[in-house]
């Protein structure tokens, strides 16, 4: 077993966080490699000399981020017959965790949720961000959690960058920082009207407010969808939030911190495979908390693709 720290996590506080827990996670699930790795070259290096060696099962010790990086490393570098053996947990020493959620008190050491039960792990699908950005340049981007674009994006923009106010607030407290780039995101609405290609073919014209792309359906700390969380069934949720007021916004917010969001006024939900959209100006595109810039994306997904360790 391969963990993989990353010490940059939770604005540099995760180092300290490994510190604490470690002789604990070694006593829940026995002897293990360690690699702290601070860069995503590390990691690469890390990941690739344990696949080289046979290794199978990895524990992501960090962020969101962390379990994003490692995941989109194990589905690059992994031989395809082998990825349906490799097994992802975690540890969530990053600042939202969503990918541990709903946490259960079992599951956590320390104060840190973690997914560590190796002895039932269930496949789960990797999603797939393609896109084009501004320079007419195609790339390819994977996420396990969810993905989205609009307010939820922008937020993740701000917060990541950190500058002026939300800097001020995110070296506070996380939740400080996550409650300022949520504020900046609201005063900062969608300029473009969006083209929105669903799987059936249709094409509408639609200015988004926000846009969920989700398997498991808890993002952005205390939010979370009221869709459930299918890791294995070959599709995702798309949750719809179109352009309004930032009052009618704030509330949805405040619906979606209690799991309320199907059926309110203004959105719409479907399940889906595959989903385009595009915009005259480059956007944010959030994958597991990570953000690039496109005027094209797709969103779909490679089902059953490796396996993870259940919250």
């Amino acid at each position: 077993m391969l963990v993989i720290v990353n010490p940059t996590a939770a604005a540099g506080r995760a180092k300290e966080r490994w510190t604490s827990i470690r002789p604990e996670v070694e006593q829940r699930i026995g002897p293990f490699d360690e690699c702290v790795a601070p860069d995503v070259f590390a990691v690469r290096a890390c990941v690739l000399r344990a696949l080289e060696r046979g290794e199978r099962r990895f524990v992501a010790a960090g962020g969101d981020g962390t379990v994003n990086l490692v995941v989109a490393l194990l589905m690059e570098l992994a031989a395809p017959d082998a990825r349906p053996e490799l097994i992802v947990g975690a540890i969530g020493l990053g600042s939202s965790n969503d990918f541990h959620k709903p946490i259960r008190p079992a599951a956590v050491i320390g104060r840190f949720p973690c997914r560590l039960d190796f002895e039932r792990p269930v496949q789960h699908d990797v999603g797939c961000t393609q896109y084009v950005d501004e320079h007419e340049v195609a790339h390819l981007k994977r996420w396990v959690i969810n993905a989205s674009v609009g307010t939820t994006a922008r937020g993740n923009w701000l917060y990541n960058e950190a500058h002026g106010l939300v800097g001020m607030a995110k070296r506070c407290s996380e939740t400080l920082g996550m409650i300022a780039a949520a504020i900046g995101a609201l005063l900062r609405p969608a300029r473009d009207v969006m083209t929105v290609t669903t799987e059936d073919g249709s094409v509408q014209l639609i200015r988004v407010c926000n846009l969920g792309v989700v398997k498991n359906p808890h993002f952005t700390g205390c939010l979370y969808y009221d869709s459930p969380y299918d890791p294995d069934s070959g599709d995702f949720f798309v949750h719809l939030l179109v352009h309004s007021s930032p009052w009618r916004t704030l509330v949805t917010l405040a619906r979606l911190a209690r799991g309320k969001f199907v059926g309110r006024p203004g959105t719409r939900s479907w399940r889906s495979r595959w989903l385009a959209l595009e915009a005259p100006h480059p956007f944010p595109v959030e994958g597991d908390g990570e953000i690039v810039w496109a005027r094209r994306v797709v969103f779909l997904l490679e089902p059953r693709a490796l396996q993870v360790c259940l919250p």
